[in-house]
């Protein structure tokens, strides 16, 4: 172990000689205290200013912060080795770093990708999904309203039908907190879908293939449960969920309904879950059961909506391809108490206005 001759001193102390030393993690200072004792100085690595060392022709050393300690040593070796004995430290800690913690690092960034997708995929439609549950009905009204003036141009309105299937509705006497209004479309596909809201669309080829009243009953039953429990809302809260997010986090809440609005055209392939699917047609066929309206409506509906399906050659039509199984749906209904809980009765006013509807040019 090599020992250097040099001097010690503290910013604006006294100079003294000093026997300077270098160990495994530190230099080793020693020299006479104020009371002509020995005692040793220790300067750790990582304390070290770094600097140029040789300069002036000495070693010039300094440690700490205030007051700042110095070392003078009139050798360049002593200088060289400082430099070399640093350089290591600093390697080695590099390379310790790198051994130690750059798995670690990677496990991290790969724990927050999983948890930002998990969110994205999971979370952030959660989210959406409960925040359309507390939407209120005046905001749905209006955004169902900009939805149905965005693609009404598309359509072509049977009035005379649209006028009768109002009346229809009226009939059945539903109580609600939205102003339900119907619209018959004239289109080739056997297609029904709700807006927020309460704006209903029906295609007239769907009213074309049904045999009773009680048909368009649990059809305009099922379309109203999804108006009635949100069920719509919270579907299209649910698809738009990351534009939504977008819009919430940087405060811009008055483009949620732009973002809805504008993306109107996709309401008419709207997937709702198959809970949701589920509720509206027992919710449908509870208020048949209420009405004394034969529940059977929605069988014969069902098995309208499977004869569609072999007429297009396997392939099912837009408010078909987002229901449950046909036969599912047949099963569950006719298996369910409420299923004319209450008896049958034959509503001739209803009975009048779909002979209507049906034959109306």
């Amino acid at each position: 172990m090599d020992a250097y001759s040099g001097k010690y001193y503290i910013q604006g102390g006294e100079v003294k000689e000093a026997t300077i030393l270098f160990l495994k993690d530190k230099i080793s200072i020693g020299l006479l205290n104020e009371h002509g004792e020995p005692a040793i100085v220790y300067w750790p690595y990582e304390q070290i200013i770094r600097d140029h060392f040789w300069k002036r022709r000495q070693s010039i050393v300094r440690c700490g912060t205030y007051p700042v300690q110095t070392i003078e040593v009139n050798e360049k070796e002593f200088a060289d080795k400082l430099e070399t004995i640093l350089k290591e430290k600093e390697r080695s800690w590099l390379g310790r770093f790198m051994n130690k913690n750059q798995w670690r690092m990677i496990r991290m960034l790969t724990v927050f990708i999983v948890i930002l997708v998990s969110a994205y995929i999971w979370l952030v439609p959660f989210l959406a999904e409960r925040l359309a549950k507390k939407v209120p009905v005046s905001y749905e009204e209006k955004l169902g309203d900009g939805i149905y003036e965005a693609i009404k141009p598309t359509f072509n309105i049977d009035a005379e039908k649209t006028a009768y299937i109002n009346d229809f509705f009226r009939e059945l006497n539903i109580d609600s907190r939205y102003n339900i209004n119907i619209t018959v479309v004239k289109e080739n596909l056997a297609n029904a879908f709700a807006m927020p809201g309460g704006n209903i669309i029906v295609y007239d080829k769907i009213i074309a293939g049904m045999s009773g009243y009680e048909e368009l009953a649990a059809l305009l039953s099922h379309e109203f449960t999804h108006v009635n429990e949100k069920h719509t809302t919270r579907s299209l809260f649910r698809q738009q969920a990351s534009s939504l997010f977008i819009s919430i986090i940087f405060g811009d809440v008055g483009t949620i309904g732009n973002v809805i609005v504008s993306s109107a055209d996709d309401l008419k392939g709207l997937s709702y879950s198959r809970k949701l699917e589920k509720d509206a047609d027992l919710n449908g066929m509870k208020i048949l059961s209420e009405r004394k309206i034969d529940c059977n409506g929605f069988v014969h509906l069902f098995e309208l909506l499977e004869n569609e399906i072999a007429e297009t050659g396997g392939e099912p039509t837009e408010w078909i391809s987002s229901h449950p199984d046909i036969e599912k749906r047949i099963s569950y209904t006719k298996s369910n108490s409420l299923f004319n809980k209450n008896g049958v009765e034959v509503n001739e006013t209803l009975k009048t206005l779909f002979m209507k509807i049906k034959t109306a040019n």
